[in-house]
């Protein structure tokens, strides 16, 4: 197996020259060497030992993706969709990603430190933790989607609560006036008490009501139709936090012989890729899911690269796409 000793004897250079080759440190070598270096470690096939690198290097050349949840959270389009990208643009920047599942934040530290990463994006609802884990980590934090009121945390995220207003308005546009708000973890996520602010003012400043009652909070095991379709008050219209959730509802009315848009109106959340192609094509808030990923990224690795840049929030615009999921009355 061939060694650093190996290319330096060959390139006639120090250990120490084709190591700054190696780990991008090459302001101290010319151009000539650096090619040279280089080239033998194409023609030998010279692979870098990534663990040994981090144990002699400040930088392990790792970020960690952490996630709320267990290796299920991937089933959710929007999480893949955000992790491949993140993944894509970390290995663009020449770092590797560590995957972690969390649901308890002492875990956070452990995990971090263990692999001594150079930076962490999170996916996922950490407001209430979001103190503790800024305390007990020094290495730069990109939250997405945070309402957590810690002040000087990164952040990225999307105009939530123009979600909302943009399903009401579009619902109350087309006759609609008894609706439906429908959410995972409304008590614990700041992102979908915001698309449910803006969804609540907006009918009522349209001198309408969303009833309490008409306010569901669902998790797996939720059926969702039977629900709805037992309101002692019957709505025509439901907006949704997520478009897999909007999906599993119109899933669950047809099995039951009701039709999504004769029967009830749906609006989702996200506009996935499939959002295009399922029977009815659903009406949807847009977010630019790939931008996400790719500010997200760009913030982290600033950051890494200079850890005296000050904190920073970018707020992402959304829209509504119109598609067949909505009638009008």
């Amino acid at each position: 197996m061939i060694t650093l000793k190996d290319i330096a004897r060959e390139a006639g250079v120090s250990v120490m020259t084709v190591s700054r080759v190696i780990n991008g440190n090459q302001s101290k070598v010319s151009e000539e060497t650096t090619q040279k270096v280089l080239a033998i470690i194409k023609k030998s096939g010279y692979v870098p030992n990534s663990s040994a690198r981090s144990l002699s290097s400040k930088n392990s050349r790792i970020v960690s993706i952490i996630m709320r949840g267990e290796g299920s959270s991937l089933k959710d389009s929007y999480n893949s969709i955000m992790l491949g990208n993140i993944t894509q643009y970390a290995q663009q920047h020449g770092y590797y990603v560590m995957l972690h599942f969390i649901d308890d934040y002492h875990d956070i530290t452990r995990r971090l430190n263990t692999w001594n990463v150079d930076g962490a994006i999170f996916l996922g609802t950490f407001d209430n933790d979001m103190l503790q884990i800024q305390e007990t980590n020094q290495i730069p934090l990109v939250f997405i989607d945070s309402y957590s009121p810690v002040r000087q945390v990164i952040n990225v995220g999307i105009d939530d609560y123009k979600g909302g207003v943009l399903a009401a308005k579009y619902f109350i546009e087309h006759g609609h006036r008894d609706l439906a708000f429908l959410s995972f973890n409304i008590k614990s996520s700041g992102v979908c008490k915001h698309r449910l602010e803006g969804f609540k003012d907006t009918i009522e400043n349209a001198g309408l009501t969303l009833k309490p009652e008409h306010i569901l909070e669902t998790d797996d095991n939720t059926h969702l139709a039977e629900k709805i379709l037992n309101f002692k008050e019957p709505v025509t219209a439901i907006f949704t936090t997520s478009d897999m959730l909007a999906i599993r509802l119109i899933n669950e009315m047809t099995d039951r012989n009701i039709k999504v848009p004769e029967d009830y109106s749906v609006i989702g959340f996200d506009d996935l890729p499939f959002c295009r192609y399922i029977t009815p094509k659903l009406t949807t808030i847009s977010q630019d899911i790939d931008r996400k990923a790719e500010l997200a990224s760009n913030i982290l690795f600033r950051h890494i690269n200079n850890h005296d840049l000050p904190t920073e929030s970018t707020v992402l615009d959304v829209q509504l796409v119109e598609r067949n999921s909505v009638k009008s009355i």
